[in-house]
């Protein structure tokens, strides 16, 4: 009996190790909105008690989420990723500097123009780093990879 309790205590603190490695997620789609033109629209989903940085910080403090889109085929981005929300602003003890971050999910949108090529992709990466009140994530990178879909 007292294997079978230490069996699945290991199980339980495993499952729940896994799920605590990816408190941040990342869910991307692709949309045209017109024959030339689109938008992708990334979601941050950020587990309960987790941030997730913004997108500018100052020097000397975590890093700040990164939206590479270099790698994309057939596309040109128009603009700057926009965010669905402003990020929360808070003088952060540990680092002693004034960040910001996000604590619920938020969406992040980022128009394209096709640039006549066919078989458009968007790709690229999102590199980011999140915390929660005990610890950090090291600095991560989420890749994108989605081919354009056509106007309809």
């Amino acid at each position: 009996m007292k294997k079978i309790l230490i069996i699945l205590s290991l199980i339980v603190f495993s499952v729940m190790s896994l799920s605590a490695q990816k408190p941040i997620k990342w869910r991307s789609s692709v949309k045209m909105t017109s024959q030339s033109e689109g938008i992708i629209t990334i979601k941050a989903i950020i587990g309960d008690g987790w941030h997730l940085y913004g997108t500018d910080l100052p020097n000397g403090g975590p890093k700040a989420t990164n939206f590479d889109f270099s790698s994309s085929e057939g596309v040109v981005m128009v603009g700057s990723v926009t965010p669905s929300s402003k990020p929360k602003e808070v003088h952060d003890k540990v680092f002693d500097l004034n960040l910001n971050w996000w604590e619920n999910d938020v969406i992040f949108t980022q128009k394209f123009k096709l640039t006549g090529e066919k078989n458009a992709k968007i790709m690229g990466r999102i590199l980011y780093m999140g915390c929660n009140d005990e610890t950090c994530l090291p600095p991560s990178a989420q890749s994108i990879n989605i081919k354009v879909p056509p106007f309809k």
